[in-house]
């Protein structure tokens, strides 16, 4: 609704063509008889993909040394990053939002000082840190979902950076999937997805970790950084740095 100048205007957005005597109806029970004379004009939108023109409007999104692009944006990324191809879709993850960011941020600041040979990512979403990671690392990456959407995002955008063969992704609910076990221990996790998940998975998590495993944990909002980090720390993980990015924390711990 706003102010046009001769009055208010509102509008109203449907998947199916609505009847305009339901729509005036709509109009007198909100704003009065007088809404009865209110001009109506309905007609149809052309056929957009909106999450994927609104994500093209975005610029590549840098976390230390990855840069996360469209297709469009090819030419805008830095001759020394490490570029990771997402097209905006069904699944999460282009790097726009604070927790993948923050992710990228973590393992950049990691790759540093360590390196990594059974990584997987749980909840992996568009794959862009699986990739990340196999990209940078050169290094094979297990990826779940519960989505099998999401898993076949993955599959694809990693075949459009050149990691296809890297990338194991399947569709698992946490990890109690068979592949999941067979494949621990691991000395990377990745599990960007939510807090109270990731409180519920710190028991079942551990004992699939190597000593001194990396848990990059993000999903969750700052205020909530105490309830999990105290959930992995019960299960003898020790934190060793956070980054928040416009509210959101990604937790870096190591498990003894």
């Amino acid at each position: 609704m706003v102010e046009t100048g001769k009055g208010w205007l509102g509008e109203a957005y449907y998947t199916e063509e609505p009847k305009e005597a339901t729509l005036r109806a709509i109009l007198v029970r909100t704003l009065g008889k007088a809404a009865a004379k209110r001009k109506i004009t309905i007609k149809a939108l052309a056929d957009r993909n909106w999450v994927k023109d609104s994500l093209e409007a975005m610029p590549p999104v840098h976390g230390g040394r990855f840069t996360v692009f469209g297709h469009h944006d090819r030419h805008r990324v830095p001759a020394n990053a490490v570029g990771i191809e997402i097209e905006a879709g069904m699944a999460f993850g282009t790097g726009h939002h604070g927790t993948t960011l923050g992710c990228l941020q973590a393992l950049d600041r990691l790759l540093k000082a360590r390196r990594f040979s059974r990584p997987i990512d749980i909840g992996t979403g568009t794959g862009v840190l699986a990739i990340a990671l196999a990209k940078a690392a050169h290094v094979k990456v297990m990826a779940t979902d519960i989505d099998p959407v999401a898993v076949e995002v993955t599959r694809e955008n990693a075949a459009k950076n050149g990691v296809g063969a890297m990338i194991r992704a399947f569709t698992a609910n946490g990890v109690g999937t068979a592949a999941v076990q067979a494949g621990a221990p691991y000395d990377l996790v990745f599990a960007n997805i939510l807090a109270k998940p990731l409180v519920a998975l710190a028991p079942k998590v551990r004992p699939l970790l190597a000593p001194g495993s990396v848990i990059i944990l993000s999903g969750l909002l700052v205020s909530q950084r105490r309830e999990v980090e105290a959930a992995w720390r019960a299960q003898g993980c020790v934190p060793l740095f956070r980054i928040d990015i416009d509210g959101w924390a990604t937790l870096v711990l190591e498990s003894r």
